[in-house]
């Protein structure tokens, strides 16, 4: 008898059945944290293309350096159509913004998102 069916039958001995119940599948939840992480993902873009342009990138940098988090804080919020990023914190070695959904601010969970860059 090899090693798993020997497993198999420590967990269930043979005069016990083992069958779990589980409720029935419902994936109203999970296609909407679909949904909400795809916003995630198109908002991540927005920030990524933003991040992408030198001056814009270089100027938050030297913010960063200074420890001059309004600015940074500013600059990001500047980004047009960008609403889900959260919190942003920076080191000299990089860079981390958390995206949240817009309905984890209305008491849900479904879904963050983390985006992190290095830059020294």
């Amino acid at each position: 008898m090899n090693d798993y069916k020997r497993w198999a039958f420590q967990q269930c001995p043979q005069q016990a059945v083992c069958y779990r119940q589980f409720p029935p599948v419902d994936t109203t939840e999970l296609t909407e944290s679909v949904h909400q992480f795809e916003f995630l993902l198109k908002q991540g873009q927005l920030l990524l293309h933003q991040l992408g342009n030198r001056p814009f990138a270089k100027h938050l940098m030297e913010a960063a350096q200074k420890s001059d988090h309004l600015t940074v804080q500013h600059m990001i919020q500047s980004v047009p159509g960008l609403t889900a990023v959260n919190d942003i914190k920076f080191s000299p070695t990089g860079i981390v913004f958390q995206l949240a959904s817009p309905v984890i601010s209305e008491g849900g969970n479904c879904c963050a998102m983390s985006i992190v860059l290095k830059w020294g």
